[in-house]
């Protein structure tokens, strides 16, 4: 029967021997509940002792010879389990205590709630096909396991009995089977051939294909044939699928003559750097193999090295720049031709077969997506520019120039006797054979499969012409890289008129400064270990639920609050300079908060039809909720809260020289419907683009032309905002010197410090405001949480340290506010070591002018499982929408009234007495009518640059 079997061997390999899983049913007559249960629901307890014994028995529970019998107020009421000691439990005590080692046995029976879900383990709503649609009310009910189903409460209500395969008792291969039949089910499910079809177009072809496109490809993923050829014939065939995605019409479709089009993708950075290495024939000098450093952090990409598990960008990131109008055509001449005579009717002539006319191309559903764009940033296009330069003049060589090193180490060679370093260690050995444009045009097919645009064709030409003698081949290669056709794929289609160059206007004088730094916790961090009641019932109830997650009183820092469901709080143990800030009255605690359309009241007013936030628990849908503040919204169509502030502020009556910037790549967040992103990061200060002044005037002609494809077009604009932004930044940190000594070793203190940095040139900027964004990842923790979270809070609270010092040396400490934000929070109760989405959390806000010292917003009257605002396993509803903090940090930088609107367009949802803090800033949270700011922290309103 394979009982004693350990391994099989299978032709020349041996393999793990996996025996066929036995397939149990969900419902038994008797369940043990989750640890940490003080007792079963009520009418589901086992009575006596021998029914104790029974279901015991019936579970299959291993005990050892020991058994307790009597009466305790410390161990579980009735009959348990302990998975400790082994030992059966029946305690006879009135009321029994939870027990974390301890799991009651109970009678069968349903949880229902107002969903018709059935509740199972710790509070997780799991739907189920009820015969008739017709469901008990919600409630407790016993149940009867009668064969397959589950007869509930009084008879007149049952649903199928869903198939397990992990029991009390199964061995690590019931596991692995459940996962391989989940497995299984992903990949025979209904979207599975859309979804990999999609996905695998956007990667190959075009970014929005169309729906005929996809359902195409995925008719050949499942069934294995494509245009009447047959590959296996078999569901989930990726050669029929391939087949289908490079041979479509609309993967082959030209787009000549239209005005514009958006078939086509921007190109993956480490993709094109393959593309090179290959078309020009790249050889290693030693004949060894060929090893390319990790680039990631030059390039944002490289092999096997995505930052999270959801890849370096979004599938549904959004086209950074709106959707080309069709150009007028050109009106047609005053006088009308004649008409032409009627020719005679004769037998047509022979002609040759035309071909078929292109169908028109559809037009897009939904906004333009563009995922590549999303690592399209100035320090990785400076670094990919950079990159290239180096492999076409040194190859994949390690301290050889001045520029990129792409290699891992360092050649040697011999020579007179002596052991030299070799540079280059490596060169692309494709040779032109002809004239400047006879080699133009053969790059030309080798690297864009000849899509050059005649401006483009020429500019390449130039650099090659005007090179030095030798030298031709190589600045053809450094121009070609830099084209719209190299770095997008589609048909470009080139217009004749120029793109105008840019504006500069000289900023008017200064109106006093103020700065936000938004700090971003992407992942969802598990705040409910930031901020923790202490010595009052909720701490129980956090104890109680939060099991191996918990901290105790001596792992927290403790505070007295004011006019909060408890008079004591906990910080983590890790934020004691954030504790010093609170003590100080420049640091405030925002409870209970989170993505909100509109208030919900608890979970039954959430079931009644309120406006919902889309995609709970998703991490890019809540990450766009709470970036742009309008997360019923798909995408990010609302532009970014900054952004927006920072629109405002330009608009306003003050007319404030803002700049909104992101040291998080392409996020949101700072992105305005006016105002546009600076994107910088650490490396900014200390170089740009190597040989910027000698490539100016190509820059220029290449990215003066303009095209009908939506991505050469966005290609081209940012390759233009990309150099303007590295050059002058730059420029303005040159010889930037920080008041402190500020420590660089994480993430958040390089942003930090640039942050730092980009305040201190304020004034030769002429600012009055300044957004910056600052996202930190790896807060996705399911599991090993405590000891993660110790170390990252650790991390935060050693950046504000050195963050708020430099502040104040600066003197400008009381015109900074720093406040943090994530999509969600995590699941009170435990995973196992880790925590699952969420919802609700709490963060902070620091600065010189904050009126701290408090935990502002109502912190949750109850944690208790199950109560009015858990959704499941301690998912809380907040009470408190993001805006309750972000509308006075507005409003101190110097919103007007009659803007809120248009920045915050689901205020007009929310009681602003009721839901918006009215006084975060000392002296009010900075009232429309000053025009000043400075160091003093004088409170003032309104504009940008």
């Amino acid at each position: 029967d394979g009982a004693l079997l350990s391994s099989v061997k299978v032709d020349k390999g041996f393999y793990d021997y996996i025996p066929v899983p036995c397939v149990h049913r969900l419902y038994q007559k008797y369940v043990m509940m989750a640890r940490n249960s003080k007792g079963c629901p009520s009418g589901s307890e086992i009575t006596t002792v021998s029914e104790c014994r029974a279901a015991h028995h019936e579970l299959q529970l291993k005990l050892n010879s020991r058994q307790w019998i009597g009466r305790s107020g410390g161990v579980p009421r009735y009959c348990s389990f302990s998975e400790h000691s082994m030992v059966l439990h029946y305690n006879t005590h009135t009321t029994g205590r939870a027990r974390w080692d301890m799991r009651p046995v109970c009678k069968a029976h349903a949880v229902v709630d107002d969903d018709k879900q059935v509740v199972l383990g710790r509070g997780v709503p799991v739907p189920m096909k009820w015969t008739g649609g017709m469901a008990p009310p919600a409630g407790v009910h016993p149940v009867v396991v009668d064969g397959a189903n589950v007869v509930v409460g009084t008879g007149n209500f049952s649903f199928p009995n869903p198939p397990v395969f992990v029991t009390a008792d199964s061995k690590e291969h019931a596991a692995i089977a459940e996962v391989e039949a989940l497995l299984d089910h992903l990949f025979h499910h209904s979207n599975t051939a859309v979804f990999v079809s999609k996905r695998l177009i956007q990667r190959f072809v075009t970014s929005n294909p169309s729906r005929q496109y996809v359902s195409g490809v995925a008719k050949a993923f499942k069934t294995g044939t494509f245009a009447g050829v047959t590959y296996s014939g078999e569901y989930g065939d990726l050669a029929a699928t391939f087949a289908a995605i490079l041979l479509h019409p609309e993967a082959r479709a030209t787009r000549s003559g239209q005005a514009t089009t958006v078939d086509g993708a921007l190109r993956e950075p480490f993709a094109k750097f393959v593309h090179m290495l290959r078309a020009m024939e790249y050889e290693d000098v030693a004949r060894e193999e060929i090893v390319v450093r990790e680039l990631q952090d030059v390039i944002g990409q490289f092999p096997f090295q995505s930052p999270t598990v959801f890849n370096f960008y979004r599938a549904d990131f959004e086209l950074p720049m709106p959707m080309p109008m069709p150009e007028p055509e050109p009106e047609p001449e005053s006088e009308a031709e004649p008409e032409a005579e009627p020719e005679p009717e004769s037998e047509p002539e022979s002609e040759p077969e035309m071909e078929p006319e292109m169908e028109p191309e559809p037009e897009p559903e939904g906004p333009l997506l563009a995922p590549e764009f999303q690592i399209f940033t100035p320090p990785f296009f400076v670094g990919y520019l950079n990159g290239m330069q180096s492999l076409i003049k040194n190859g994949v060589s390690h301290d050889c120039d001045r520029g990129e090193n792409l290699g891992m180490h360092v050649h040697h060679t011999v020579s007179n006797g002596h052991w030299r370093k070799m540079c280059p260690q490596g060169s692309l050995a494709w040779q032109a054979t002809g004239s400047a444009k006879e080699t133009v045009d053969e790059l030309d097919v080798l690297l864009t499969g000849g899509r050059l645009s005649p401006r483009a064709h020429a500019t390449v030409q130039a650099a090659y012409e005007e090179a030095p003698p030798g030298q031709g081949l190589q600045a053809a290669q450094q121009a070609m890289i830099m084209t719209a056709e190299f770095n997008t794929l589609g048909d470009p289609l080139p217009k004749q008129q120029l793109r105008p160059p840019k504006q500069i206007t000289e900023p008017p004088a200064p109106k006093g400064y103020k700065a936000v730094v938004m700090v971003f916790l992407a992942g969802g961090a598990d705040t409910f270990n930031l901020l923790v009641p202490q010595d009052c019932d909720v701490y129980q109830q956090y104890r109680t639920i939060r099991t191996d997650l918990l901290l105790e009183p001596r792992e927290l820092i403790k505070f007295s609050a004011t006019d909060q469901v408890c008079n004591n709080f906990g910080v983590h143990g890790s934020f004691r300079f954030l504790k010093s800030l609170y003590d100080a009255k420049q640091a405030a605690f925002i409870s209970n908060v989170g993505n909100l359309a509109e208030p919900i009241r608890d979970k039954v007013h959430m079931r009644s039809g309120v406006q919902r936030c889309h995609g709970l628990f998703s991490h890019s849908d809540q990450q766009n909720g709470a970036q742009t503040l309008k997360c019923q919204d798909m995408g990010t169509a609302a532009k970014g809260t900054g952004g927006r502030i920072a629109d405002a502020l330009a608009e306003g009556s003050h007319k404030f020289v803002t700049t909104s910037w992101s040291l998080a790549g392409t996020s949101i967040w700072p992105q305005g419907v006016t105002t546009q992103r600076e994107i910088v990061d650490g490396r900014l200060g200390a170089s740009g683009f190597t040989d910027y002044e000698r490539w100016r005037g190509t820059i220029g002609n290449i990215t003066a032309q303009r095209h009908g494809n939506v991505y050469a077009e966005a290609y081209a604009e940012a390759f233009l905002d990309a150099i303007t932004t590295t050059e002058t930044v730059a420029q303005a940190l040159q010889g930037v010197t920080l008041e402190t000594n500020f420590p660089t070793n994480s993430g958040l203190l390089r942003s930090l410090r640039q942050v730092s940095q980009l305040i201190k040139t304020r004034d030769g900027r002429k600012a009055d405001r300044d957004l910056f964004y600052i996202a930190i990842g790896g807060w996705d923790m399911h599991s090993n949480m405590k000891a993660n979270l110790a170390r990252r809070f650790g991390e935060i609270d050693t950046a504000l340290r050195a963050f708020v010092a430099e502040m104040q040396a600066q003197k400008v400490w009381n015109d900074v506010v720093l406040a943090t934000e994530s999509e969600f929070a995590r699941t009170l109760d435990s995973n196992g070591g880790g925590s699952d989405h969420a919802w609700a959390g709490n963060h902070f806000v620091i600065g010189g002018s904050i009126k701290g010292g408090r935990v502002l917003n109502k912190f949750p009257p109850s944690l208790a499982i199950g109560n009015d605002h858990d959704l499941g396993r301690g998912r809380m509803i907040p009470d408190y929408p993001w805006e309750s903090m972000m509308v006075p940090i507005a409003e101190w930088l110097g919103l007007q009234a009659d803007q809120k609107s248009t920045v915050f367009p689901n205020l007009h949802r929310f009681n602003a007495s009721k839901h918006i803090i009215p006084d975060l800033f000392s002296g009010g949270s900075g009232g429309t009518s000053g025009g000043g700011g400075g160091s003093n922290g004088g409170q003032s309103g309104g504009g940008s640059r």
